[in-house]
């Protein structure tokens, strides 16, 4: 098998592990995809430099790659200050047949919903995005988080449901 095709393999294979340990151990969430982005990197260029053979475990390299990049991203971190633009509105990706299926008004509408909700998680703090983004968007169980986090089941629940609710409630207008 030729090195494209597997990392291809082992990316389809590893990323919701690699997902969850950075989204678990990442200080602020607005890091995971540099984080992710480094890991699948580093991989690359290992095939590359041994060949399509070289991994047996894929889970535990991408567990090695990931502690590996956790610890030069926050290294470096001090000492490159680095100054972004901020994004203009017009600036997102959304992809060509969500636009078809969307109205304008739908689009606007989730627009504003996920703005919002991620200004409320953002106040909550962190952990409430690291869980919401491990539960959500990666699919990750309850049991899982609260080991990936070093939480008990019931914290995790109970943070999870109940801002679940009050976002809920926020758009029901129960909610000032």
């Amino acid at each position: 098998m030729d090195i494209d095709s597997t990392f291809r393999q082992l990316y389809e294979q590893t990323y919701s592990l690699a997902a969850s340990l950075v989204t678990s151990r990442c200080r602020q969430s607005a890091d995971i995809g540099d984080i992710l982005q480094d890991v699948y990197l580093e991989l690359y260029r290992l095939l590359q430099r041994r060949g399509a053979d070289y991994i047996r475990e894929p889970n535990a390299m991408i567990r090695r790659l990931v502690r590996q990049q956790l610890f030069r991203y926050y290294r470096g971190l001090s000492r490159r200050q680095e100054v972004y633009a901020e994004p203009d509105e017009e600036d997102g990706d959304i992809p060509i047949a969500d636009i078809a299926a969307l109205s304008v008004e739908e689009i606007a509408e989730d627009h504003v919903i996920l703005e919002w909700t991620d200004r409320y998680l953002s106040e909550k703090g962190e952990l409430y995005r690291k869980i919401f983004h491990l539960y959500y968007r990666f699919g990750v169980s309850v049991p899982d988080i609260a080991k990936l986090l070093g939480r008990t089941e019931g914290d995790i629940k109970n943070k999870l449901y109940r801002t679940l609710k009050e976002i809920r409630n926020h758009w029901r207008g129960d909610l000032p």
